[in-house]
C-alpha cells in the first residue's frame, strides 16, 4: 500500500531544511516520496531491481549535491523528472541503439491493482479493471500524460517538464487522449472517465 503522499508545502520545507543542510530532512523526503517514485519508475521500465538502484542513484546524488542544489517549485515534480532522466541515461547505457533522447521510445503501462481494495462495489471494480484496459491501448505517450494528471495528480505545467513538452502539447495530447477514451467507453462507463481523470 502506498505511503500518505506528503503535501506540497510540507515537501518544500523539507527540501528548505536539506538546502539548509538537514541530511535528516532529505531521508524524510526520501521515505515519503519513495512509493511514488517507485511506482512511477516501475511503468517506466519493469525491472524493479533496476528502478530500485535508480532511485537510490538519485538520492546519493542529492546527499552529495547539498551545498549547489537549486530550490525547486514542487518537490515530487522534480523527483520525478530526475528519475525518468536517470532510467533513460542508464538504459542508453545497457543498450547503445537506445537513444535516450527520443522519450517515445520506450514503453508506458498504466494499471490501479493498488487502488482496487478502495472499491467496496463489484461493477465498479469491473469498470475499473475495463478502464485501465481502455488506457493500456492508447499510445504510449498518452498513457503517461494521463498517469502524471491522474496518479500523481501533477500540473500542467510539471506535467509538461516531465514529459519534456511544452504546455500547449500536453493540453492537445490531453484532449487526443480523452476522445480516444470517449470512443472506446460506453455512455455508462464514461463517468467513470470523468471521475478518474477530474479536473481536466
Amino acid at each position: 500500500m502506498m505511503s500518505r503522499r506528503l503535501p506540497p508545502d510540507d515537501a518544500q520545507q523539507l527540501w528548505q531544511e536539506y538546502r539548509s543542510g538537514d541530511m535528516y530532512a532529505l531521508a524524510k523526503i526520501m521515505q515519503s516520496h519513495y512509493s511514488d517514485l517507485f511506482h512511477w519508475g516501475m511503468r517506466l521500465h519493469a525491472d524493479r531491481e533496476f528502478v530500485k538502484d535508480c532511485i537510490q542513484e538519485i538520492f546519493l546524488n542529492l546527499w552529495k549535491m547539498q551545498e549547489s542544489i537549486r530550490p525547486v517549485e514542487n518537490v515530487r515534480a522534480y523527483l520525478l523528472v530526475v528519475l525518468k532522466s536517470r532510467m533513460l541515461r542508464e538504459l542508453a547505457k545497457k543498450h547503445t541503439a537506445y537513444n535516450s533522447s527520443v522519450s517515445d521510445e520506450y514503453a508506458f503501462s498504466v494499471e490501479f491493482s493498488a487502488d482496487i481494495h478502495l472499491i467496496e462495489e463489484e461493477h465498479e471494480i469491473y469498470q475499473t479493471r475495463k478502464l485501465e484496459y481502455v488506457i493500456n491501448h492508447l499510445p504510449d505517450r498518452q498513457k503517461e500524460l494521463i498517469y502524471l494528471r491522474f496518479y500523481q495528480n501533477l500540473s500542467f505545467e510539471q506535467i509538461a517538464d516531465v514529459m519534456h513538452l511544452g504546455r500547449q502539447s500536453v493540453y492537445n495530447l490531453l484532449q487526443k487522449s480523452l476522445n480516444s477514451l470517449r470512443k472506446n467507453w460506453t455512455v455508462n462507463g464514461i463517468g467513470l472517465v470523468l471521475y478518474f481523470l477530474k479536473e481536466v
